[in-house]
C-alpha cells in the first residue's frame, strides 16, 4: 500500500474499469453512480482430507531484491513457478474445483480469534503482509506469522487475492438473481474484453476458472444499465459490490457474504480506518 497524489474520479464511461486508489473513498470516487457499497470478504476454507501444503495455491510472492542477475524477469518468474509446483499433488485448477464443490468456509471472525488478531482489519493487514502488499512500515509480520501457523496447523486455505474466489461463485449467482438480472456483463481488469453472459450459464458445479466462459478470471461483473458492479481489487482479499438503491433493495447481500457496508469514507485501504462491524 503506497501513498499518492489524490486523483479525480474518471469519466462516467470509465468508472466500471478503474476503481479508486487505496487512499480514496470508494463511493465518492464513483460520483453518485452507486448509492451503496458492500465489502465482501474472500473466505478462508478447508476441505476434509486435503492439506494445502500438497497443493499449488495462492500467489507467487517474489522480492525484487532476490532477482538473479543472470535471468530476465520472465525467465525468473517461470523458474520460480516451476519450483512452486515441485512435489505438489494438485494444481490451481483442481484446487478451485474442489474448493467450490467441497470447501467448508471459515469466517474471518473465527480466523481472527484463532490467530489472536483483533478484528477483520488486522486480519486483512496480516494477509496483505503475507503477499508483500504493504510498505515495510505498515506490515504486521508477527500477526502474519500467527495466521500462517494457524493455517498450516489446521489445514486451512487462505482467501484468494485479486480474483473472484470459487467459494463465492454460487453466492454471486444468487446475488444476480435476487437483483432481478437475467444477464450480466463479464469483463477483465482493464476493459480490453467484455462479454454478455446469461446468469443461468454461471450456475455450474465447477469453478468459472475451469469452465468454457469467455473470461475465466473476470475482475468485473456488471449490469448493462450500470445499476450494479461487482469489482475485485487486484491486490486485495475482498470484492466490492456496488449498486443503486433500487437494484439492491431486498437483495440481502449480507446474508450471502461475510463483510460490511461501506460508509462514505471507506476506502480500499480500510484496514487502517476505524472499524465498521461485520454485517454477520
Amino acid at each position: 500500500m503506497s501513498g499518492g497524489v489524490t486523483q479525480s474520479p474518471p469519466p462516467d464511461a470509465e468508472r466500471r474499469f478503474f476503481g479508486p486508489p487505496d487512499d480514496q473513498a470508494i463511493l465518492p470516487w464513483y460520483d453518485g453512480a452507486y448509492s451503496r457499497a458492500f465489502i465482501a470478504l474472500h473466505p478462508f476454507f478447508a476441505v476434509e482430507g486435503l492439506d494445502p501444503a500438497t497443493c499449488v495455491d495462492g500467489p507467487l510472492v517474489l522480492d525484487a531484491d532476490d532477482s538473479p542477475q543472470n535471468l530476465g524477469l520472465i525467465e525468473w518468474l517461470d523458474r520460480e513457478n516451476a519450483r512452486q509446483r515441485v512435489g505438489k499433488e494438485l494444481d490451481e485448477d483442481a484446487v478451485d474445483d474442489i474448493a467450490k464443490l467441497f470447501g467448508s468456509t471459515i469466517a474471518w471472525q473465527a480466523m481472527a480469534a484463532r490467530a489472536d488478531i483483533a478484528d477483520h482489519r488486522g486480519l486483512n493487514r496480516a494477509l496483505r503482509t503475507g503477499i508483500g502488499g504493504l510498505r515495510a512500515e505498515l506490515a504486521d509480520h508477527p500477526a502474519e506469522a500467527r495466521l500462517r501457523l494457524c493455517c498450516v496447523r489446521d489445514r486451512i486455505f487462505r482467501p484468494a487475492t485479486g480474483v473472484l474466489p470459487p467459494p463465492m461463485e454460487r453466492g454471486l449467482v444468487d446475488l444476480f438473481r435476487r437483483a432481478r438480472l437475467d444477464e450480466i456483463v463479464m469483463g477483465d481488469e482493464f476493459g480490453d474484453q467484455e462479454h454478455v453472459v446469461d446468469v443461468a450459464a454461471l450456475d455450474m458445479p465447477t469453478s468459472w476458472r475451469t469452465s468454457s466462459l469467455p473470461i475465466p478470471f473476470p475482475r468485473r461483473l456488471f449490469a448493462r444499465d450500470g445499476s450494479l458492479l461487482v469489482s475485485v481489487h487486484w491486490d486485495s482479499f475482498f470484492t466490492i459490490i456496488l449498486g443503486t438503491e433500487e437494484r439492491l433493495s431486498g437483495v440481502g447481500i449480507d446474508a450471502l457474504f461475510e463483510g460490511f457496508w461501506a460508509s462514505v469514507e471507506t476506502s480500499i485501504g480500510w484496514l487502517f480506518q476505524p472499524a465498521i462491524p461485520l454485517a454477520r
